[in-house]
């Protein structure tokens, strides 16, 4: 028996740091809610160790591993909600649109209500242009005062009004999330990035020096900070050197660097 909660401790421990991305606020780049509650749990302990590894390995990009731990709890525990939920996360990450759609239909359909789930099916909706349709969901879900992760939810929301093009609605939800969670990198940035493509330079700077000393910027993050600080009047010119040697030399093969070399001059 002391083996066993041995065993099981080392697990939960190890969880535990897969979940928590350095240097995030946790959530993924497009507001998914990859965070495993205890109060998502099945009866069934070893499919609820195998969807909360899944979750981990998902928040890692780790997709090999997370398909094979979410398929053994959902062969555990075929009926498991959040397995199947997380398997849509997956297979939206991998691109397979038609599956991602059956899990998380089978996953609403055994947790209806679960704001989680609807949170994670209202992004993949906007992540396939279905504006629409992931609209009312959001609303369902920001209208739960018990949801753990409201801010998240907002945040999701943002992301999704500003993939839309809807730059005010974005901006509103963002706020909303940083009222909740003033610390919000994901959110910091989002204002930021509905500022700059609103050509509110100064004030979309201000709000990218509040993300830039919570986080360490990705490419994109970097990319947008170049093209703002080649917006505003008086650029700091120290910072701009900055951000662009780290573009250049910490992502020498994404997008932005190329458009940088390409003299792009728009975000």
């Amino acid at each position: 028996m002391k083996k066993l909660l041995t065993v099981l401790l080392s697990v939960y421990v190890l969880i535990a740091c897969q979940s928590t991305p350095v240097n995030s606020d946790g959530a993924d780049d497009s507001g998914l809610d990859v965070r495993y509650s205890a109060t998502n749990e099945s009866e069934n302990k070893l499919a609820n160790i195998n969807t909360q590894l899944g979750a981990g390995y998902i928040s890692n990009g780790n997709y090999e591993r997370a398909m094979i731990k979410l398929n053994k709890a959902l062969k555990l525990e075929p009926d498991y909600a959040m397995a199947h939920n997380y398997l849509g996360v997956l297979y939206g990450r991998l691109e397979r649109p038609k599956k991602a759609r059956r899990e998380f239909k089978i996953a609403m359909k055994l947790a209806p209500g679960n704001s989680s789930i609807m949170n994670n099916y209202a992004v993949f909706l906007c992540e396939q242009k279905e504006f629409d349709s992931a609209r009312p969901i959001f609303k369902k879900v920001l209208n739960n005062p018990l949801y753990a992760n409201r801010a998240n939810a907002y945040q999701s929301a943002g992301w999704c009004a500003y993939s839309n093009n809807n730059y005010d609605l974005s901006e509103t939800l963002y706020r909303k999330a940083l009222d909740i969670n003033p610390a919000s990198s994901r959110s910091l940035l989002g204002v930021a990035k509905v500022n700059f493509k609103k050509e509110n330079y100064q004030y979309a700077w201000s709000y990218f020096e509040r993300y830039y000393k919570f986080s360490v910027p990705d490419a994109d993050a970097l990319w947008l900070g170049i093209n703002i600080l080649n917006s505003v009047d008086v650029p700091d010119k120290n910072l701009l050197s900055s951000f662009e040697l780290q573009l250049k030399s910490k992502y020498p093969d994404s997008d932005e660097t190329k458009w940088f070399y390409q003299g792009k001059q728009e975000y």
